[in-house]
């Protein structure tokens, strides 16, 4: 067999690796540690930010709506008003669950 012997308790087969990280932890050190927390905390921080413009675009449009209604169309408004109800309504139900998840770690003790 190619790329075997043969040893006291059987068959040593040595094993052909495309990627040295796969079994090489020399290499992988060698590596920058990930940013889980800073990539988390800008994903997060984007998408807060696009649930504030979606409540900007909202209230721009139900302005322009009062003073230049001819310009807008309802149900314009009404989809942007909706869009920034049901991302609000989302945000505030993540955040609720990551604060009980958090009391709930605080009280393992």
């Amino acid at each position: 067999m190619i790329g075997t012997t043969e040893s006291a308790s059987g068959y040593i087969i040595r094993m052909k690796t495309s990627n040295p990280l796969h079994y090489d932890n020399a290499a992988r050190n060698r590596l920058e540690p990930d940013d889980v927390s800073g990539s988390f905390a800008q994903a997060l921080n984007a998408a807060v930010g696009r649930v504030n413009n979606l409540q900007v675009d909202s209230e721009e449009l139900t302005q322009k709506m009062i003073y230049e209604p001819e310009s807008v169309d309802i149900h314009t408004v009404m989809i942007a008003a909706q869009k920034a109800e049901i991302a609000l309504s989302f945000t505030k139900s993540i955040r609720d669950e990551a604060i009980r998840a958090y009391r709930e770690l605080i009280n393992l003790r």
